[in-house]
């Protein structure tokens, strides 16, 4: 089981998809912490405090699936979700073969990623 005391990181460079996809877990008892670039989420000191990343795969600047393998080498144990509007099967075995525990299509399923979040 999850611990919704734990901050979920959401980092999206779509700022209707971060404060939409934040709005519905804060009502379900999580707290989040929003970036709106890999690069953001990098800079934060305090990575090692979350309970899971979601994360875009198409941003501009770093990718979701560049800074999946970024994350993995320096947080292993942090679980990983992509999120993707893409239905290309080639996203979804990079991300699968690079640690993603699983991948979420946009527009992201309220249920679905409750069930994420308590497996994480």
């Amino acid at each position: 089981m999850s611990d919704p005391k734990k901050p979920v990181a959401i980092v999206d460079d779509d700022e209707d998809i971060l404060d939409a996809t934040s709005s519905f877990l804060g009502a379900v008892g999580y707290e989040t912490i929003l970036f709106s670039s890999a690069e953001a989420f990098l800079a934060y000191d305090r990575k090692s405090q979350f309970l899971c990343l979601l994360t875009d795969v198409n941003m501009p600047g770093m990718s979701g699936l560049e800074l999946q393998a970024i994350v993995r080498a320096t947080l292993p144990m942090l679980p990983i979700f992509i999120m993707t509007a893409l239905s290309d099967d080639n996203v979804r075995k990079r991300a699968i073969d690079g640690g993603a525990k699983g991948i979420l299509r946009k527009p992201v399923n309220g249920d679905d990623l409750i069930r994420c979040l308590e497996g994480a």
